[in-house]
């Protein structure tokens, strides 16, 4: 009898995606992330949910909920010696009304790991393909020593449990904070919350946060930031060292950044006076007229605010976010920036947020 190559294929290819999602370890003790020595970073009250805000405010401004439910920018940070880290999650659906959305970066789990200082990347824990609404891995470390973990949870999915577990008897003990504690915090639309990024530890923020040591929050919300005023409200309450204003994209046209977006900014500047502000229009901007009108729009808040004797305020060309040798190879689909783009926004609106903390 023949075997169907189309089928042969599809066995071997699903033996390998969930290669490793199992836990068969039976010296495993699970822990609940709530709970001290983890340390959860990025959202609003991880206590009572693992949003990014309160959701009565989301609510209220439009579209923001449900996307301010998911857990994007959502880090776990602990230390041990356990010689794996494995863990269990409950989680939302699959978001796959998104084509530039991938599986992993909607459901996975980055696990990274500090090493002299620097943050690097170990594996992902890859959401199963047989099951839905839940995941389970194990990645192992070649010795047991203790080692700092950050743990990042994913960019398009709600989560309602998460435990990490680790060979019993392993010691468990906090992270040291972040060297700048006080968050900055990034509001704009999906690219900022980290779509079309190919695993949760690629969106920019995420890659900033390695590089200059510092905490920060993603209030990129997909298609739903549009710089509504009870959203300025809440940011403007929130204790953070720089706030990053990147919501170009999602604004319907140039007049609608004419009518909101000083507003926005004036509402935050009322509350913190002395606040770094950087404004930053769409990344994948061209040169035609409607184009030109959104980022004059963005460009007169900016100028606005310095003629007012404001030298807090800083604004970034979006058009100067990708190099033009590979402009076309940053996106996706021509909007979304793949891994390669968010490296390039990280470097070029990381450089700023770095000139400020070195201020």
């Amino acid at each position: 009898m023949k075997t169907n190559n189309s089928e042969k294929r599809g066995n071997m290819w699903q033996g390998y995606c969930l290669e490793g999602l199992k836990n068969k370890e039976t010296d495993t003790e699970y822990y609940d992330i709530r709970k001290a020595p983890f340390k959860i970073y990025g959202l609003y009250n991880p206590k009572e949910s693992f949003h990014r805000m309160p959701d009565d405010i989301a609510k209220s401004a439009g579209g923001a909920y449900p996307h301010s439910a998911n857990s994007s920018g959502g880090r776990i940070r602990f230390v041990t010696d356990s010689p794996y880290i494995a863990i269990k999650v409950k989680h939302g659906p699959y978001n796959n009304g998104s084509p530039h959305l991938s599986r992993l970066s909607s459901l996975g789990i980055d696990l990274y790991v500090s090493k002299d200082g620097k943050e690097t990347y170990f594996a992902s824990y890859y959401p199963p393909i047989d099951k839905e609404e839940e995941c389970e891995g194990i990645k192992y470390f070649k010795n047991a020593e203790e080692r700092e973990i950050t743990v990042y949870m994913p960019t398009g999915t709600e989560i309602f449990k998460f435990e990490i577990g680790l060979k019993k008897g392993s010691t468990l003990s906090e992270h040291k904070e972040y060297k700048h504690k006080m968050p900055v915090v990034f509001y704009g639309s999906s690219i900022t919350n980290g779509y079309a990024a190919s695993r949760p530890g690629n969106m920019y923020e995420a890659f900033i946060s390695r590089k200059l040591d510092c905490d920060f929050i993603n209030l990129g919300f997909s298609g739903a930031a549009k710089g509504e005023p009870v959203l300025a409200e809440y940011i403007a309450g929130l204790k953070m060292s720089a706030f990053v204003m990147d919501y170009d994209h999602n604004a319907p046209n140039a007049e609608h950044l004419l009518n909101t977006h000083k507003a926005f900014f004036e509402i935050i500047r009322k509350k913190q006076p002395d606040l770094p502000v950087i404004f930053v229009t769409k990344p994948d901007a061209g040169l035609d007229e409607e184009n030109q009108a959104r980022r004059e729009a963005i460009l007169g808040t900016y100028m606005s605010a310095r003629q007012s004797g404001d030298k807090n305020v800083y604004f970034i060309d979006g058009y100067s976010l990708f190099p033009d040798a590979a402009r076309h190879d940053c996106t996706v689909d021509g909007c979304h920036p793949n891994d390669l783009g968010m490296y390039f926004m990280a470097e070029r609106i990381g450089g700023v947020l770095a000139y400020i903390m070195r201020k």
